[in-house]
């Protein structure tokens, strides 16, 4: 196939403006999926794990999607070596980068206490869950892992678990994909695998912890691979969570045929998640397929996940994947069993990345290096209003491996999405995944976690940080690799196909990663780590009274620590003001003040105005006065008090008040503005007694 820089062009500028008129249809279909089994991890013995990975070189060749896929490769690297790099831009990184905690590389011991490394599959498929008990939970093709970050020991009794042991499994089987997630209002796991390739026996395997604890009882649920019965199978899941569903997405794949008609679109299942952590014994399930927008099939629905772990509805994104430049997102919500779809324009396109390099990489071969697949939405985090993606993409500025990072704005209006490329200009990145790691719930910080390689630096991980204001920190290195991977016998080597990340949801600013660790004996395995975001910061209020304090005109000023200027104030719930004082208000007097800053955050604080206890000696205050004067005086009861003001001659004045008062300490004000210059006595009567007498000078 032959390309050239206007055909893209064209076929972009076709695709986009027929999409974005188009209309959307999908079909639903029910089930009710019984429980398989329960099986309890602290019950399985020590086992031989056995496995059998395919090392024969994956050439692609002929029309298959891979074919097609590294015909995109070529084209794109031809077509960014022409295209004029000022339309695309990537990011300036100068931030302050991720803090790393706790970390560990997955290993089993031997009967005499030797530590051996776990070696990860082909490709390896990172993923990662972390329990608010700081459980973390790791899985890799094919075998997981759990660890208590508390005590850093391992969970299971035989460190490792195989997929086919973990899902009580027939061991001629073939068990992979693994996707975990966690639930952090029931506190409960769940893993997701997928089985067989063939379309009589392929299977979507749901497990349920019943409790927090990964030792006990998993429920396990199996769903069809080929749930239309029309000789398909299922591919590449994801999972998300509402309040009380569990959502699994997958392509559905026809085997043996052209990458053309190969793909017959992208489903999404819907399951009862409570009846699941009960271990009911069906659970009622919906299947959403034939989902189509334009009268075409949207590939690799990837689900949202909220920055709280849990969502109130299902969110989706997708894009032009196979791509070599192109602009289009996918949003898609599902509202009262209504699946809304919105073809977005982001301000920066993507592009279908090349692979990675390594050491031993032929750069005169395009299928040579790491794959990295295609441009597919990777990872996202949704916040209230807006959401951030990750996934592959060609860097302009070196033609190398990077980071596309999106954002849609604005969810509860219009929606807009823009973009950044995060590369390097000596490595290459990939496989990214994204979390939540503010401070506030305002917050819109995130960490990005990724694989690394480069013709001198073996694949390891790597993070950065986001700011609230889209300012990118420069590449936190977690973990260097030990070598270069070369595990098949020629053509290209498996980096992929995801990688694990979350947010510890019950501790902000934090995160844990689990990416692609390149080993001495030039295998693949996986180093997990905990990250903390540099910036510690929470919008924070302070109050400060003008000094003297008098009774009353007195003035509240605000002090803001840590919030992002500019702010709006909220004095008493009036109207909004950029007034960050309060005026006129009195000793005694009670007000509340709420700040919004420019990302959101919003922090309030009630506040009295103490009265303030005179010293002894001192009756009145301010004396001289112009304005209010105030008196202090102490009743041993409550009692109905008289005050009186006399002139200098001893005339009386004005009888000023006559009124209950309380018990103990209390203060009497009046305004002295109606009387002339001069100096006046001021008397206060109780039950015919005088209980206070003072003179004072009106100036």
């Amino acid at each position: 196939m032959k390309f050239t820089i206007q055909s893209v062009f064209l076929v972009f500028v076709l695709t986009y403006f027929s999409s974005i008129n188009a209309q959307t249809s999908f079909t639903k279909k029910e089930f009710s999926i019984p429980l398989k089994t329960n099986n309890s991890p602290k019950d399985i013995q020590v086992d031989f794990n056995p496995t059998i990975y395919s090392l024969e070189a994956p050439i692609p060749q002929g029309n298959s999607a891979k074919a097609y896929l590294l015909d995109q490769k070529i084209a794109s690297r031809e077509y960014f070596k022409h295209s004029q790099k000022s339309t695309l831009k990537s990011t300036t990184n100068s931030g302050p980068e991720p803090i790393i905690g706790k970390t560990f590389q997955p290993k089993r011991y031997s009967v005499s206490g030797n530590p051996i490394q776990i070696t990860g599959g082909l490709p390896s498929d990172n993923t990662l869950a972390i329990s608010n008990d700081g459980i973390v939970m790791v899985a890799m093709n094919s075998m997981i892992y759990a660890r208590n970050m508390n005590t850093d020991t391992a969970v299971f009794p035989n460190y490792q678990i195989t997929l086919v042991n973990f899902v009580s499994g027939i061991a001629a089987s073939h068990y992979y994909d693994p996707k975990l997630i966690y639930d952090p209002v029931s506190d409960r796991f769940i893993l997701a695998v997928l089985k067989d390739t063939d379309t009589l026996k392929n299977e979507i395997i749901i497990c349920f912890s019943s409790s927090n604890n990964p030792n006990d009882p998993w429920h396990i649920y199996h769903l069809p691979g080929n749930p239309l019965l029309n000789g398909r199978w299922t591919d590449f899941p994801a999972m998300t969570i509402t309040e009380d569903k569990l959502y699994f997405t997958a392509n559905l794949i026809v085997p043996n045929v052209s990458w053309q008609v190969g793909f017959d679109g992208s489903i999404i299942w819907e399951m009862d998640k409570q009846a699941g952590f009960n271990g009911d014994t069906d659970i009622h399930s919906t299947l959403y397929h034939d989902i189509k927008f334009g009268g075409q099939y949207i590939r690799n629905l990837h689900p949202v996940q909220s920055a709280t772990g849990t969502s109130n509805h299902l969110t989706l994104l997708s894009n032009r994947n196979f791509a070599i430049q192109n602009d289009t997102i996918f949003y898609l919500q599902m509202l009262n069993n209504t699946l809304q779809i919105e073809a977005l324009k982001t301000d920066v396109s993507y592009g279908v990345p090349p692979n990675a390099r390594q050491f031993d990489t032929d750069l005169t071969i395009a299928g040579d290096g790491l794959q990295t697949n295609d441009a597919r939405v990777l990872g996202s985090v949704q916040f209230e209003d807006e959401i951030q993606f990750v996934g592959n993409t060609i860097n302009p500025e070196t033609g190398f491996c990077g980071i596309y990072h999106g954002t849609i704005h604005n969810l509860t209006g219009i929606p807009t999405v823009t973009g950044q490329i995060i590369g390097d200009s000596i490595k290459d990145f990939g496989y990214p995944n994204i979390a939540a790691s503010g401070n506030d719930a305002c917050d819109r910080e995130t960490m990005i976690g990724f694989n690394f390689t480069s013709y001198k630096d073996f694949p390891g991980i790597a993070a950065i940080h986001i700011s609230n204001l889209k300012n990118y920190s420069t590449v936190k290195i977690i973990k260097d690799g030990y070598n270069y991977v070369n595990r098949l016998g020629g053509g290209y080597e498996r980096w992929g196909d995801y990688f694990g990340m979350q947010a510890k949801y019950n501790e902000p600013g934090s995160a844990y990663v689990f990416g692609f660790l390149a080993l001495a004996d030039k295998t693949n395995s996986g180093f997990c780590a905990q990250l903390f975001s540099p910036d510690s910061t929470s919008l924070s209020l302070d109050i400060t009274i003008n000094s003297p304090l008098i009774h009353c005109n007195n003035t509240a000023s605000v002090a803001i620590t840590n919030g992002t200027s500019p702010y709006y104030y909220y004095w008493n719930s009036d109207t909004l003001s950029t007034n960050y004082q309060l005026n006129n208000i009195c000793s005694g007097d009670s007000f509340n003040i709420q700040v919004l800053d420019s990302k959101g955050c919003v922090s309030s604080l009630n506040y009295t105005i103490q009265v303030p206890t005179l010293p002894d000696g001192v009756y009145a205050y301010p004396n001289p006065a112009s304005e209010i004067i105030s008196a202090q005086f102490t009743l041993e009861n409550e009692a109905i008090v008289k005050a009186e003001l006399y002139d200098n001659q001893g005339k009386l004045v004005k009888n000023l008040l006559e009124k209950m008062a309380k018990k103990g300490l209390n203060e009497f004000s009046f305004s002295v503005e109606p009387l002339a210059n001069g100096i006046y006595t001021f008397v206060l009567i109780s039950d015919t007694k005088i209980i206070e007498q003072f003179k004072f000078i009106k100036n």
